[in-house]
């Protein structure tokens, strides 16, 4: 116990030199810059580091601490301090700020900070020799365990070498208007090797929440009013649709809501409200860029309102020219166009014109790396199904 209790203690002072070696890089360098990653040199690098790591492993004999880089105690340190900085990374804002003790130590912008990669380094080395290890006495492991050594290993190794070839530009294209150029977060444009053109734009709204506002700020409890005769209970006052308007506009403050197809159109509902007391009707809008909006004032000094109704799905119609070939494209939120090594996400849309919102904001991302990273991925479910497997076979033995 008092052997473990040592090596440990070693482990941890190995760890705190990484700390101080990269906040000392911090401090002379600033954040990492990854443009160097691009090919060939990236290639290059990987081919070298990979025989590194194979020269490493195949030389442990005469070199005793290779051993002791890579051996359990090693494996659970590392991956507890990369646990702990991954923590870090969700609990500081990542604004790129430079102040503070975390944007000194670059904790701000962590995914370029120098602690962050030599950490990750680190732990992506040991896991190589891991996963080599697991490779050359695959006799004596269990294929779930080396699947899943390797997969993470070259998750890691795509993502880390293939940093520098990663585009990410965004996209705002208008209804009927090819564009070709994205802008980069800084400000750059780059020339795009296909255009873009966006047919149509889609969005789905749920239904109207209704309000109580005293003027200062709204009720915790709220109506869902979904058509005519929706109502409820809304503090002391029982509101009741009597007529609902999807899409609605009118000619000025005085005059009532009509249905209209026109650009623009808001949705309009006429309620009435009524307590022990008092009754008041009238209508409720939430308005729009075109229409004003409308309030329900109430006796006793509040008003029904209708915030902004929250989005649902919205969607983009696209066509994405390459040389000759035409595709058509639907993107939406977590459903992204592929077209070869780019991935087209959509982003956002004209939020001050909502569902009549004719420029769509997309996202165009492309990653040299990203099949091999999905090939990891599948993998790695394999591993995961075996490991299931394994583990009831030997619970009903």
């Amino acid at each position: 116990m008092q052997m473990l209790s040592q090596r440990y203690r070693q482990l941890i002072g190995r760890c705190a030199l990484l700390l101080v070696a990269g906040m000392a890089l911090q401090f002379l360098w600033g954040n990492v810059n990854p443009s160097f990653l691009t090919y060939p040199w990236s290639l290059v690098l990987v081919v070298n580091y990979l025989y590194l790591l194979v020269l490493l492993y195949a030389k442990q004999d005469a070199w005793k601490f290779v051993r002791g880089w890579y051996d359990r105690p090693a494996y659970i340190v590392s991956l507890s301090c990369m646990l702990v900085l991954t923590l870090l990374f969700g609990m500081i804002r990542q604004d790129g700020s430079a102040e503070g003790l975390w944007g000194w130590m670059g904790f701000t912008s962590m995914s370029s900070s120098w602690v962050f990669v030599l950490f990750l380094v680190h732990f992506m080395s040991i896991l190589g020799l891991k996963a080599i290890d697991d490779v050359h006495h695959w006799k004596q492991r269990r294929w779930s365990t080396v699947l899943m050594h390797a997969s993470i290993f070259i998750i890691l190794v795509s993502a880390i070498f293939g940093s520098g070839e990663k585009i990410r530009v965004r996209v705002s294209a208008m209804q009927g208007h090819p564009v070709s150029v994205g802008v980069t977060s800084d400000g750059r444009q780059v020339e795009l090797p296909f255009m873009l053109r966006l047919n149509k734009f889609t969005l789905e709204e749920y239904p109207p929440h209704i309000y109580l506002f005293d003027g200062e700020r709204l009720s915790e409890d709220f109506l869902v009013v979904d058509g005519e005769g929706f109502g409820g209970d809304l503090g002391a006052w029982k509101v009741q649709c009597l007529e609902y308007l999807e899409s609605a506009g009118r000619m000025s403050e005085d005059s009532a809501y009509v249905a209209t197809e026109h650009v623009g159109a808001t949705t309009a509902l006429y309620l009435k409200a009524t307590s022990a007391q008092a009754s008041a009707e009238g209508w409720v809008s939430q308005g729009s860029f075109l229409f004003a909006g409308s309030t329900l004032a109430l006796p006793d000094g509040r008003e029904l309102v209708m915030p902004r109704r929250e989005v649902k799905k919205y969607l983009s119609e696209v066509e994405v020219f390459e040389g000759e070939d035409k595709h058509v494209f639907q993107i939406s939120v977590n459903h992204p166009a592929s077209l070869g090594a780019w991935k087209i996400y959509q982003s956002g849309y004209d939020s001050s014109k909502g569902r009549w919102s004719t420029t769509s904001v997309l996202e165009c991302v492309k990653d040299a790396w990203y099949p091999a990273i999905h090939v990891a991925m599948w993998t790695i479910l394999i591993g995961g199904v075996m490991m299931f497997l394994v583990g009831h076979k030997k619970k009903k033995k």
